[in-house]
Formats: C-alpha cells, sequence, structure tokens
C-alpha cells in the first residue's frame, strides 16, 4: 500500500512538472508571437511613413521627355547660351538672358530666362553662370551649391511646334541629389499652341541643377 500511494504520488509530482514545464513552453512562445507582431507592426508603420514623406511631385528616376526646340537654321549655333556674373549672397542680383535664332513654324524661336537671387540667399559670393539649351529649353546653373533663399527663375519661349504637346502633360522639373526629378514650387505654367508659347513663372530653385520643361 506504501509503495503505491508513494508510486502515485511520483507520477502526481511528474504530472505537476509537466504541466509546468508546458505552462512556461506557452507563455515563451506567446512572448515571442506578441514580439513578433510589434516588428512587424514597427516595420509596416515605418513603410506607411516613409511613403507619406516621399514627396508626391517626384517624376522618376528615369531621363524624362523633355520638350525639344526645333532646330536652328544656322547650324553653327551654339548650343548653349550663357551669361555670367559675380553674386554677392547679401546682395539681390538678377542674371539674364534673351535671345532667339532662326527656326521652327513661326520662322523665330526666341528664349527669355532670368533668375533672381534673393538677398541673403547663401553665404559669401560666388561668379556664377546661367546657361539655356537652345535644342531642349533646359537651364543649367554652375558653380553647383543650395541657397537659404531660393533662386526665383522665370523662362519664356516662343516659336515651338506644339502641336503634339498635351498642355495638360507639361510640367516643369529638375534634378534632385538622388537622382530623380521633381517638380518645384511656382506660380504658373503657360503652354500656348497657336502661339508656340511655353512659360515657366517664379519657380523657386532650391539648389542648382538642370531644370526644363517635360511632356
Amino acid at each position: 500500500m506504501l509503495k503505491m500511494k508513494h508510486i502515485r504520488k511520483i507520477e502526481k509530482m511528474k504530472t505537476q512538472m509537466l504541466n509546468k514545464s508546458l505552462r512556461k513552453g506557452i507563455n515563451k512562445m506567446r512572448k515571442y508571437i506578441y514580439l513578433s507582431m510589434l516588428i512587424s507592426l514597427f516595420v509596416i508603420g515605418c513603410s506607411e511613413e516613409s511613403s507619406l514623406v516621399t514627396p508626391n511631385n517626384t517624376i522618376s528616376n528615369n531621363e524624362p521627355n523633355w520638350i525639344v526646340l526645333p532646330a536652328s537654321e544656322n547650324l553653327s549655333l551654339n548650343k548653349d547660351i550663357s551669361v555670367s556674373q559675380m553674386v554677392y549672397g547679401n546682395q539681390e542680383t538678377l542674371l539674364e538672358i534673351n535671345t532667339g535664332y532662326a527656326g521652327g513654324p513661326h520662322s523665330w524661336i526666341s528664349i527669355t530666362a532670368n533668375a533672381r537671387f534673393q538677398r541673403n540667399s547663401f553665404v559669401g559670393q560666388r561668379y556664377t553662370t546661367l546657361s539655356v539649351n537652345d535644342q531642349f529649353g533646359t537651364a543649367t546653373f554652375s558653380p553647383s551649391g543650395t541657397f537659404l533663399k531660393p533662386v526665383i527663375y522665370n523662362l519664356t519661349i516662343m516659336g515651338l511646334d506644339l502641336s503634339n504637346v498635351d498642355p495638360s502633360k507639361v510640367s516643369f522639373v529638375y534634378m534632385a541629389s538622388d537622382g530623380s526629378f521633381v517638380t518645384p514650387k511656382y506660380d504658373r505654367i503657360y503652354v500656348e499652341i497657336q502661339s508656340g508659347k511655353l512659360q515657366i513663372v517664379n519657380a523657386e530653385l532650391p539648389h542648382f541643377s538642370r531644370y526644363g520643361f517635360v511632356n
């Protein structure tokens, strides 16, 4: 009888130990599941946050479809029209280009561009060059750099063949540091099919890059 009681006591102890071990295992598994859920929620949250802070005006990392200007009747014409000037950061300065050439459906292409450096837009001084390409109407600046206040840029091109251009899809973009093309802030874009006019009004350039019209 004593032996039977002793056996039962041992079996009861084994059962208790087994139940205790199972409870520990279940609790440990719950902790792992809970931790996995937290990690998943964190990853999803970060992904959603990244999509929210990504600029919605980014076009792509591929070369955009720049609007092409008509070829010049003078094949020897330089493809970049440039103006250079010393610009002082504590002063307001205007760089201007006003040029044109024979060509296109209206017999003459005119390009008028100006970049206004706001007072206290950067520290020091820079010998700055504004160049406009007469093949794409794109503007480039040198030397490279960023600004405390954006450079205000205006560009008007007249005499273009815009018969195959959709005005609702025309945009003005620049290349960002990551290689993507982004639309800067501006007041307005004008697209006039009959006169062949493209115009960007008061585009805010945060840094020097390549700027132009795309479709």
